[in-house]
């Protein structure tokens, strides 16, 4: 019997994954004081691991919090493992919930698929634009192989992968895509169908505001992921946010795809690392006692206030 992903992969210990977390909510911080984060509601798919929630609550001090999940064999084991009494657990499908969870309150949703794109095409994207308020934020996390689109079927019958990519995402432009369906460059492509999704559906759904992209990131722990998102604002949010410091924040890249990729370390290793660290000329990985690529060590550098403890359970 297939797992579920949840069943199959701790969400806690993905590094990469806990570092994009982080990255989120570091970003969340920087928008105060223009926007009162800690008033906001946070809406995600917290599966059994509520490894978002956790950072959201502690970090930001949100404490209204909603989680969407459709596995109703599962309601019992949601609500065990839910870590805070404000957690609110909406049994139901996305599209469906996200209808009337948002309420016209300020909000940072967050779908977090584990699927391919075509799991962002299902119309739970264009539902909650159409819930959501100035100043809210919207997430959207896919699978971003280019694996996803190989030996496909429409009407019975395979097509070429830029067919079907056109088909799931109706978009005819997406026909002349063949020069972007690889490994190395369809996750740019994957990152900007999202944010033009995401444009489109503030254009239709919210006169007077705009979609303003905040974040791009790929990633890899095991599989290519991207996530992107960014802010619905009228021209009052708009001018908040870039006054913002998360207008000027090495990791709120806007449209721009950012990597996340970093080595997977023993706690042993890391804590060899660390006690080389900060180090203002850099890391050098002659000086290490195990191997690593100069890649992986600027990676870790870079990142090691954020890389997961061993254990830890904040996700």
């Amino acid at each position: 019997m297939s797992k579920r992903s949840f069943e199959a992969i701790n969400y806690m210990l993905r590094p990469n994954k806990n570092v994009e977390r982080k990255l989120i909510v570091a970003t969340l911080k920087k928008l105060q004081p223009q926007f009162d984060i800690p008033k906001f509601r946070y809406v995600g798919f917290g599966s059994m691991w509520f490894s978002d929630f956790v950072l959201v609550h502690r970090y930001l001090n949100i404490c209204d919090l909603i989680t969407i999940e459709n596995q109703k064999s599962r309601k019992k084991r949601v609500e065990f493992n839910k870590p805070f009494a404000c957690i609110e657990v909406r049994m139901d499908e996305a599209a469906i919930a996200l209808g009337d969870v948002l309420d016209g309150k300020q909000s940072i949703v967050w779908l977090d698929y584990d699927g391919p794109l075509k799991s962002a095409m299902t119309g739970d994207l264009e539902t909650a634009v159409g819930e959501m308020v100035s100043g809210s934020m919207l997430l959207v996390s896919v699978n971003a192989s280019v694996d996803q689109l190989r030996n496909q079927k429409l009407q019975g019958e395979e097509v070429e992968a830029n067919v079907y990519l056109a088909d799931i995402c109706e978009n005819e432009e997406l026909l002349n895509s063949e020069l972007r369906l690889t490994a190395n460059e369809f996750p740019a492509l994957a990152a900007q169908i999202l944010h033009d999704r995401i444009k489109s559906a503030v254009l239709e759904k919210k006169p007077g505001c705009e979609y303003v992209p905040i974040w791009s990131y790929r990633y890899a722990d095991g599989v290519t992921m991207v996530t992107v998102g960014g802010m619905i604002a009228d021209h009052m949010d708009r001018d908040k946010l870039r006054a913002s410091d998360a207008s000027t924040f090495a990791a709120a890249t806007g449209r721009e795809l950012f990597d996340i990729d970093l080595p997977v370390l023993t706690e042993k290793e890391k804590r060899a690392l660390d006690k080389l660290l900060p180090s203002e000329e850099g890391l050098d990985p002659r000086r290490l006692e195990f191997e690593l690529r100069p890649s992986e060590v600027a990676a870790y550098q870079r990142f090691y206030l954020e890389y997961p403890i061993f254990g830890e359970l904040v996700g």
